[in-house]
This record gives C-alpha cells, sequence and structure tokens, in this order.
C-alpha cells in the first residue's frame, strides 16, 4: 500500500492546480479539440490561438504551460515544421541586411569580402529580439510543435481534472455572473487568477465571491495560504478555498491564524463532491448576502 500511494504522489503534478490549465486538459479529454496546432501571427510569431481562447491566458503563459506539461509527460509534442533562428537567442524574427548592395569606394575591400562571405553562408540577418547579426548559414533549426493529450496519461488526468461545467451552469441559471477561470487585478496593479468569480447579479461590476480549488494526492500544505495574498489584494465579498483531499495540520493552524481575512475552507475528499459543496455553500452565502441588501 504505502508504494502505491509513493507512486500515486509522483505522478501527481502541481500543474493540474491551475484554473487555466484544469480547462484546457478537459477540453482536451472530453476530445472538444484534439490538437494543439501553431499559427504564424502578425508579428512573426507561432502561437496557439486554440488553447489561448481556452485557457483565457497570454500567449507566454500558454507557450509555458504546454512546454510543461510536455516536460512532464501529460502531452505530446508532435513535429509541425521548422524554421531558422536565431543562433544567438533563438528569436525566428529578423530582417535581410542589403546595405551591401552600395558599396562606397572607402569602403571596396571590407564589401568584397562581405560578398565572399554572403556567398558561403547566405544573406545576412539581424534578429529583431536582441538585434543580433549573423548569416543564413549561421542560423540553427528550431522546431515548432504541436501538442496532443497523451493516451498513456489520460487516465491520470482524468482521475485530477475537474469536471466545473456543471457547476458553473447551475449558477448561471440562477441569473448570476460566472467567470471560470477568473482574472481580477487587484489593488496592487497585479492580476490574479481565480479557480471562479461570481456575482449573484449578472449585471453587477462587483465581485461577491472568488473560489480556489486545490487538489492533491496527500493532504495540501501551507503553499494554500497563496489565497490569502490574492484575498487580500481583490474587492470580493466572500473568499473561498476548496481542497482535496484536505488540508495539513500545519496549513490549519495557519489559517485559523489568518481567519481575519475572510477566507472560508472546505475540504472535499474526492473531486466528484466539488460541485455538491461549492453549489451548497455559495447557495448559502447569496441568501444571506441578498437580504442584507
Amino acid at each position: 500500500m504505502g508504494e502505491e500511494k509513493s507512486s500515486e504522489e509522483a505522478s501527481f503534478s502541481p500543474l493540474l492546480n491551475r484554473s487555466d490549465v484544469q480547462v484546457l486538459l478537459k477540453a482536451l479529454i472530453d476530445n472538444a479539440v484534439s490538437e494543439l496546432k501553431p499559427e504564424l501571427n502578425q508579428a512573426g510569431e507561432f502561437i496557439y490561438p486554440e488553447a489561448e481562447k481556452i485557457m483565457g491566458s497570454s500567449t507566454r503563459n500558454v507557450k509555458d504551460a504546454l512546454e510543461s506539461l510536455a516536460d512532464e509527460g501529460i502531452l505530446v509534442r508532435e513535429e509541425s515544421t521548422t524554421v531558422l533562428a536565431c543562433p544567438h537567442c533563438g528569436d525566428i524574427r529578423f530582417l535581410v541586411d542589403l546595405s551591401g548592395t552600395q558599396t562606397a569606394s572607402p569602403e571596396a575591400r571590407a564589401k568584397v569580402i562581405e560578398s565572399i562571405v554572403s556567398s558561403l553562408l547566405g544573406r545576412r540577418l539581424i534578429c529583431l529580439a536582441e538585434k543580433h547579426v549573423f548569416h543564413e548559414g549561421e542560423g540553427v533549426p528550431k522546431k515548432i510543435y504541436s501538442y496532443k493529450l497523451n493516451e498513456g496519461k489520460r487516465s491520470l488526468v482524468e482521475k485530477w481534472v475537474m469536471d466545473l461545467k456543471p457547476l458553473v451552469e447551475a449558477l448561471r441559471a440562477k441569473g448570476w455572473r460566472v467567470d471560470y477561470p477568473a482574472r481580477i487585478i487587484g489593488r496592487s496593479g497585479v492580476e490574479h487568477v481565480f479557480t471562479l468569480a461570481v456575482s449573484y447579479r449578472e449585471d453587477s461590476d462587483s465581485v461577491d465571491a472568488v473560489i480556489d480549488i486545490i487538489v492533491s494526492s496527500k493532504p495540501v500544505d501551507e503553499s494554500a495560504l497563496s489565497i490569502v495574498l490574492k484575498a487580500m489584494d481583490v474587492k470580493a465579498d466572500k473568499k473561498l478555498l476548496l481542497v482535496v483531499p484536505s488540508l495539513s495540520d500545519r496549513a490549519r493552524a495557519l489559517f485559523d491564524y489568518y481567519k481575519t481575512y475572510d477566507v472560508y475552507i472546505l475540504e472535499c475528499q474526492t473531486i466528484s463532491e466539488i460541485n455538491d459543496a461549492l453549489f451548497e455553500i455559495l447557495t448559502s452565502l447569496a441568501k444571506i448576502k441578498l437580504r442584507e441588501t
């Protein structure tokens, strides 16, 4: 039994506690999308528009998440294309330097040498990222990948990925505004990501409750305290943290100390309990709030 538990804990990825990653993996296991393909944008960068749309995240965050998920074996990379990249910084955007076509007589010798070099190494290029100058033949190949779910990890992903769609639909049916995942700019100007943000009136500009969900193969440690820092910075009436399967004793003691920040703690033994638990507590909090107003 001990070895089984150790193996389960080793296979659990902290990335699964990111709301945007949860949404992406849910789309993949439901076959709502089968492959995340790169596209070249107007700035000359390869992006993953479908992943950005699903995750609601920036280009950089999406690329980092896809690479991290592939490194952990949750996603598999498949080569989509290969492009030329700067040998110094890896950027794939560059200009072709044509200045050698107009030679001034004092520099004629240097330009002749440059012409010989160019004939051997190709055109002279300038990368846009760091302004590095190199010849075409000095560039390095850079593979651009598409990403798919690793079918060998499907059962693991299905075990740890939450299906919050029924909860979101049930809350919206009440006439509430629900953002999933939710991004809120705090008083500090920093953007914070929560699993859910709820307003009890669809047309309200205020946020009545923010919810973070943390899942783990063992009691969640004091890293869960990150919600306290976020809760201090955002304007939300109630802050909820739901953990699966439970808080560690140390984390519980720290939350008791920080209880002045009005963070409600819910514990569920399994992921399957999350929707009912959140629906019940949010409905109760809404009744209290609406009676007060």
